[in-house]
């Protein structure tokens, strides 16, 4: 049996024998904190960064992510990861720290420090009251606003699990994400939709509109979908970013 079978068959086994007894585990994941590194002039890449603590192992980790928007793709040689060896050897900074230097290169080549992004929409885990599944935002911060209201909705979508997932909690699953409004007129335009899932996801079986971010020049809306992942102590979260093109093309 694989190792990483055998832990999620033994989390099974100790959720199991607290249940009868009325006691629940206190599990809990990981999420992956974002920062946003901008746009190239031309908005054909597009880059962030997610990091935080690893559950279980607590070990702090930094990924940066290079995508292309137009074949919506990571550029080659990407992402570019970090994580310390040994719990508590190294802290968040020092990580974040040897991944910008590793990156540096292609921040510079992509002029990403010209065109940050602007967050327009922000639907984070820990907003009770917001709506996992949808949001609706303007493309531009100003007061008054000077556009009109967008909306993304996102459906999940089951798949049978993969033989590493098959002992995961929750359904094994992908997601569709649709633009159903662009500048106040309905429509129905698919951004993104799965016909399977990516083994770099690991297990997904949870997905929310985390945030929304747009270019101050030429770049697509990128959509941040927060995935959770069944991980060592409950689900882990971490970041997929989605380019948003309103005429499906």
């Amino acid at each position: 049996m694989k190792l990483s079978r055998f832990l999620a068959l033994l989390t099974a086994l100790a959720f199991a024998a607290l249940v009868p007894f009325g006691i629940s585990p206190a599990f809990a994941g990981d999420t992956a904190s974002l920062d946003v590194l901008g746009y190239s002039p031309d908005g054909k890449v597009f880059a962030f960064e997610e990091y935080g603590v690893l559950d279980g192992s607590g070990a702090a980790y930094s990924t940066i992510y290079f995508i292309d928007t137009q074949e919506d793709k990571f550029l080659p040689g990407t992402p570019i990861r970090a994580k310390e060896k040994d719990e508590g050897g190294d802290s968040i900074a020092k990580i974040r720290a040897q991944t910008h230097d590793k990156a540096e290169a292609l921040i510079n080549q992509y002029k990403l420090v010209d065109d940050p992004g602007v967050m327009v929409a922000y639907n984070p885990i820990s907003e009770a009251s917001s709506d996992p599944f949808k949001v609706r935002y303007y493309e531009y911060i100003s007061s008054p606003p000077r556009s009109q209201t967008d909306t993304l909705e996102l459906k999940l979508k089951e798949f049978p699990p993969s033989t590493d997932c098959l002992n995961m909690t929750g359904n094994y699953t992908g997601f569709t994400l649709t633009l159903t409004e662009y500048q106040g007129a309905s429509t129905n335009v698919v951004v993104h939709e799965d016909k399977q899932v990516p083994k770099s996801r690991g297990c997904p079986n949870g997905y929310r509109i985390g945030a929304v971010i747009t270019s101050e020049n030429r770049g697509p809306q990128i959509a941040m979908i927060l995935v959770d992942t069944f991980g060592f102590e409950g689900n882990d979260q971490r970041w997929l970013a989605v380019p948003v093109n309103p005429d499906g093309k």
